[in-house]
């Protein structure tokens, strides 16, 4: 869940504005996708995957309220969009997210596929982010995992098109905000699910950019990502096929993983910091 958070221009957004990053055409080079994982906690690669029909006969199954604008969500099980599991699993989107945390293995986890659309006439740019897992009734631990996953299914190659806006590097951020003040920092209610921006003396995780992504394209991004959704006012309907991904050990060490960013990405620990071992290597 999301609280409605002010534009950047007042409010909890705070920073320098970071220039939009287009992901370069074609898969991206293994070792440059770990560094900016690492890095900037997320990138965006190409592959060849088509299933809009399939996820628009979902819509109209189930049509948002018709004076609704902005963001409007749909979680489905696997076998009821069994479309958009085949495609984790055969175009090479989960082989790619495995590469980032190998030896240890990853799949699909809390039984969902979440397809977000953004419905056009909501004039939004966020002015902080939040992070998944949080603002659920009566809990109490996050819902953590360690992957996100995206598929495009639109042109959102410039801003004002529902896009995804993230903060790179928040990853370490929420890294320090977890080793500061505990790992249960945002389950208070002033986090209002997930927003570190709003607790008393609240962390600074620099600038924002909007992610630039064509349609086919695919986004792996950090758990502890800062993130939220911008508006829409280029498309009619704004559409995006998520997928949460965990490591199959993931809960039982789920604690360690949020004051420990790199924790479960071996590959990217050695990538960033040449060589340093990650703290755990097996399931």
């Amino acid at each position: 869940m999301a609280a409605i958070l002010p534009d950047r221009r007042g409010g909890c957004g705070r920073g320098r504005r970071i220039p939009p990053v287009v992901p370069e055409p074609g898969r991206s080079n293994l070792s440059y996708d770990l560094q900016r994982l690492g890095t900037a906690s997320w990138f965006a690669g190409v592959l060849g995957v088509r299933f809009l029909c399939r996820v628009d006969s979902l819509i109209g199954r189930k049509p948002a309220p018709a004076d609704k604008v902005g963001a409007h969500h749909y979680f489905e099980s696997p076998e009821s969009l069994p479309v958009a599991n085949r495609v984790l699993r055969q175009s090479g989107v989960l082989s790619l997210a495995s590469e980032l945390v190998a030896p240890l293995t990853i799949d699909l986890v809390y039984e969902h596929i979440q397809v977000a659309t953004s419905i056009y006439g909501w004039d939004h740019e966020p002015g902080a982010g939040h992070i998944d897992g949080y603002g659920l009734p009566g809990q109490t631990e996050p819902h953590t995992f360690t992957l996100l996953a995206g598929i495009y299914l639109g042109d959102e190659s410039e801003s004002g098109r529902g896009n995804l806006w993230v903060w790179p590097g928040s990853h370490f951020g929420h890294e320090r905000l977890f080793r500061d003040r505990g790992i249960d920092a945002l389950l208070s209610p002033e986090s209002q699910g997930g927003h570190a921006c709003l607790l008393s003396d609240a962390p600074d995780f620099g600038g924002s950019e909007p992610v630039l992504a064509q349609r086919g394209d695919v986004l792996l991004a950090h758990y502890l990502l800062a993130h939220n959704q911008s508006g829409n006012m280029w498309n009619p309907l704004r559409r995006i096929v998520y997928y949460r991904l965990a490591t199959t050990s993931h809960r039982q060490r789920w604690a360690a993983t949020q004051t420990d960013a790199l924790l479960e990405f071996g590959p990217v620990r050695t990538a960033l910091l040449g060589g340093a071992a990650p703290a755990s290597t097996t399931t």
